[in-house]
């Protein structure tokens, strides 16, 4: 089987049903606009139509029938939004399928990697309950054999399409309906046992068409339907939630569907955009990015619940926006001798909660600037393959090593000027103080005259006692202890 078909029977009353919470068992149907003694049944659910009520009955004829008929007015908003998730949850099973009617979706199957049918029929099913609508399954070799499988009433077995289930009289309004009446063909199957030739030559082509389905001849390409590749899924609470725990648990079901819709068209989710709405009329926006692109909703949803579970929402949540931004999935073949990590985006959500506690832009691999100002570095973010950023080559410095004390220390200098510069004569405060024995200096050093400029003097000096020190002034009259040399 290539094609399957699954139709919503009558979705714009299931939606109302399923939105209602109306037991299965309740019969039920749905009006006409207009008032309701003069209106008509347009749909009716399975337990209606077990008092033998059809669409088109007036009201007063279907309530003869049925005194606890429940009868409901038509809500569009209700039905386009059943109409959304069913579009929604057909396009997290398959990439290629057709929109044949607002209630029946043709899906080529050829592309999907199935044990059986029978499973595939299963699984579906099951990952359909969340949608709370009746659902009717067909499996075909062709597309029109798969929708009639799924239009017969009362079909046990999808994989068998028995055309004798099919009325001729309401699955098809033929224009030479009164004539096939008159022959006595009251079902598919009676059409299909008669000659095909005769059948064209007394009724048309239509009737020959119909003919060839019926026996599997008329294969026709599927106009597949293609919507805007979007990843974004809005969810409104109908109470406002004052933890992040209902958010999480719609979360799961809604990153699957983006997810399937990513892999559908080849994709990977590579950052999370996340919209907070409060009752107070607050909103706000986070951008989580991934350590490496995705396709699991598991790893997407651990994304979230570590961003959620240190976020103080200044009140209720109303409703939420989760949008996923899509990207092409990267291919990694891991080397012998190099490490890598197991599970880039567990070390992605490690450093997040790192960052929580440390504050943000704190973590990252540090490395030297550009600059002739010393002990500036800077924080590069940290990737997954632990690769330093490319910096300019900075010779090597071969001198003492310098202890140097992070911040440095303020201290109070006896100087005098000469020239340009103010030359150290003693150390009043700090933690070594005394007479300078030695000097070696000054060095001034300048620079980002563009932005913040800076500038300042260095200074080596040698106390009685032998200790090497490093000096700094900076105008007007400020001077730091830099450190010790070893």
């Amino acid at each position: 089987m290539n094609y399957a078909a699954l139709h919503f029977r009558d979705l714009a009353l299931s939606s109302l049903l399923a939105r209602d919470g109306t037991p299965a068992n309740q019969p039920a149907a749905l009006l006409s606009s207009g008032e309701r003694e003069r209106s008509h049944l347009i749909a009716v659910n399975k337990a209606a139509r077990q008092f033998a009520i059809q669409p088109g009955f007036r009201t007063t004829r279907g309530l003869a029938r049925c005194p606890n008929l429940l009868l409901l007015d038509p809500d569009f908003t209700a039905e386009k939004s059943a109409r959304s998730e069913t579009l929604a949850f057909v396009d997290s099973l398959v990439p290629d399928f057709e929109l044949t009617t607002p209630e029946t979706y043709l899906l080529d199957l050829s592309t999907l990697l199935m044990a059986s049918e029978a499973d595939w029929i299963n699984q579906t099913l099951s990952a359909s309950n969340h949608l709370a609508l009746p659902l009717q399954i067909g499996l075909g070799k062709t597309p029109d054999l798969a929708h009639l499988a799924s239009l017969c009433p009362n079909q046990a077995d999808p994989l068998t399409l028995k055309l004798a289930n099919l009325a001729l009289a309401k699955t098809f309004p033929l224009p030479h309906a009164p004539v096939l009446q008159l022959w006595g063909l009251q079902t598919l199957a009676d059409l299909a046992g008669l000659p095909r030739q005769g059948l064209a030559e007394r009724l048309g082509k239509e009737l020959a068409q119909l003919h060839d389905i019926a026996h599997g001849k008329h294969h026709r390409l599927l106009k597949l339907y293609r919507a805007q590749d979007h990843y974004h899924i809005t969810h409104q609470f109908e109470d406002p939630v004052a933890n992040h725990e209902p958010l999480l648990f719609m979360s799961k079901r809604l990153l699957q569907t983006l997810c399937n819709r990513l892999h559908h068209h080849q994709r990977a989710a590579a950052e999370i955009r996340l919209t907070l709405a409060f009752d107070n009329g607050a909103a706000n926006t986070r951008k989580l990015i991934l350590s490496e692109p995705t396709l699991s909703p598991d790893v997407l949803l651990r994304t979230l619940h570590t961003h959620l579970e240190t976020f103080k929402a200044p009140a209720p949540i109303e409703e939420f926006h989760l949008k996923l931004i899509p990207t092409l999935p990267r291919h990694a073949q891991h080397q012998l001798f190099s490490r890598g990590l197991k599970d880039p985006n567990e070390f992605a959500d490690t450093l997040r909660r790192l960052s929580k506690i440390v504050g943000p832009n704190r973590i990252g691999i540090p490395h030297q600037l550009d600059t002739h100002r010393p002990d500036i570095i800077a924080l590069s973010p940290t990737t997954p393959d632990f690769k330093t950023p490319l910096v300019p080559d900075i010779p090597p410095i071969n001198h003492l090593p310098l202890k140097r004390q992070r911040p440095p220390i303020p201290i109070n200098v006896a100087s005098e000027k000469r020239g340009r510069h103010h030359h150290p004569l003693a150390l009043l405060t700090g933690p070594y103080q005394g007479p300078i024995h030695k000097t070696r200096g000054p060095f001034p050093l300048s620079g980002s005259w563009w932005e913040n400029g800076w500038q300042q003097a260095q200074w080596d000096i040698e106390l009685q006692n032998s200790i090497l020190l490093q000096l700094t002034f900076s105008p007007p009259k400020k001077w730091h202890l830099m450190g010790i040399y070893a």
